[in-house]
């Protein structure tokens, strides 16, 4: 019988995917990155933040999870609804929250530090067109 993986196995495997996914796509996609930007850029100005890092460390267990049941909840909507690119813009930030939580894995805890980096540039580019989301 095949053992299953364990939570945190799940999630290191989604997050190295993700990782790969948007390194490889991302400069191709600006849709999704706008996606991503608009979000995050809107979450961290509801927070009264400076940026997405800021948000992340400045929220305790309760707030997180009160943001990754929004997440989930609005991730599962948006793919009931086909709508894939703003569904993977939500799984995205729902990652970033989460990973933090394994920063003993030196894999994650780097991956964690590029993640931001895209997020935040993400939001700069939001913010640089944020009348339209542009098209491929």
């Amino acid at each position: 019988m095949t053992e299953q993986p364990t939570p945190k196995q799940q999630f290191k495997t989604r997050f190295i995917n993700l990782m790969a996914d948007l390194g490889k796509n991302a400069a191709n996609d600006p849709e999704t990155i706008w996606l991503i930007g608009s979000l995050a850029g809107s979450i961290i100005e509801d927070a009264g933040k400076a940026s997405w890092t800021e948000l992340k460390l400045s929220h305790d267990k309760d707030a997180q999870n009160r943001l990754l049941a929004a997440f989930q909840s609005q991730g599962k909507q948006l793919a009931e609804d086909d709508n894939h690119r703003a569904a993977y813009a939500v799984e995205t930030l729902a990652i970033s929250i989460i990973a933090p939580t394994m920063a003993a894995d030196e894999h994650i805890n780097a991956g964690n530090k590029l993640l931001d980096k895209l997020i935040s540039d993400a939001i700069k580019y939001y913010r640089a067109h944020p009348a339209t989301v542009p098209k491929k």
